[in-house]
């Protein structure tokens, strides 16, 4: 049994992580600013230990890093889009780069080994040259919020080089699913479209769906965070997506088919193209090496995002 500390632990990744590493017997504390998404861990929420704060609040932040002396971290917390990084752009700084070193410092202080995984993002390549991307794709990122997850990977592979710190980063392709937030429009795109849809209401797609993305279902996510913490190697970064092209052209066709919602298409606004990376998959050659394969196909996953709706009654 491991202590595991997760930041962004009552968040979307964060809870359906948390949920399989209780049930895999180990020992959980989760790092929320609020009480705000209790909901997602009804099920477990007496397994589980819960520390409140801000995670910009540094001294908080490495008093219980120290005081829980975990066996791993992980660090999924944080500002997670484009939009909000450009409009709290020295916010975003704090929560996606200084929260990191605070707790790289920290792990040097606990005087025990503990292995710090990152959750990253595939933003950070920003618009790749060619497709499938990989880990040693150049990175170029085109928003705030990905230069400071960047930044946040090179402290995880200095700190591993110069200290011999155990720290792997996880860089995530787009993800949905259950739990997700489905009211944003600036976050989880899909699972925003498949609200709407599921409403009956008018689903906006820009330009004609002539693009694709590479969507990763969480269940997904949850199996290649556990691989990583079992087996991923310090110092290293895994690509963790399917490899397989989602046009958006398609998801449209599908939203159309499972739910009342109608697809609408419109011109993408200038500002979405100054900062879009445009279509993207990736080369997991990488994680699979690890024995890590995906299971839910993006289709699959969208009719399991509906069932969750129906049962939640949204």
């Amino acid at each position: 049994m491991k202590t595991i500390l997760i930041t962004g632990g009552l968040g979307f990744v964060g809870s359906n992580l948390a949920e399989a590493l209780v049930n895999g017997g180990h020992n959980v504390v989760l790092l929320s600013r609020s009480d705000g998404k209790m909901k997602n861990i009804e099920d477990f929420k007496d397994k589980v230990e819960i520390e409140h704060g801000d995670i910009t609040d540094f001294g908080w932040l490495e008093g219980v890093v120290l005081r829980h002396k975990p066996d791993v971290i992980f660090h999924l917390a944080g500002q997670l889009t484009s939009y909000e990084s450009f409009e709290k752009p020295l916010y975003d700084i704090e929560v996606n780069a200084k929260s990191t070193i605070v707790m790289l410092e920290s792990i040097r202080k606990l005087g025990k080994p503990c292995r710090f995984i990152l959750g990253s993002t595939f933003w950070v390549v920003g618009k790749p040259e060619k497709n499938p991307v990989n880990e040693e794709t150049p990175t170029a990122p085109l928003n705030i919020y990905s230069a400071n997850r960047l930044a946040s990977e090179n402290y995880c592979k200095i700190y591993n080089k110069v200290y011999g710190l155990d720290t792997v980063i996880m860089r995530l392709t787009n993800t949905f699913g259950a739990k997700e937030q489905h009211d944003n429009k600036k976050k989880a795109a899909l699972n925003y479209l498949i609200y709407k849809a599921y409403k009956g209401e008018n689903i906006t797609i820009y330009d004609r769906g002539e693009f694709f993305r590479d969507y990763l279902y969480v269940s997904d996510v949850v199996s290649a965070a556990v691989v990583i913490m079992e087996k991923g190697v310090a110092g290293e970064c895994y690509f963790v997506g399917t490899g397989v092209k989602t046009w958006f052209r398609d998801i449209g066709k599908w939203l159309e088919e499972m739910t009342p919602g109608k697809v609408v298409y419109i011109d993408s606004p200038d500002y979405h193209k100054r900062i879009n990376v445009g279509s993207i998959i990736v080369d997991n050659s990488k994680i699979k090496s690890l024995g890590w394969d995906w299971a839910v196909s993006v289709k699959d996953g969208i009719k399991k995002v509906l069932d969750y709706y129906k049962s939640i009654g949204a």
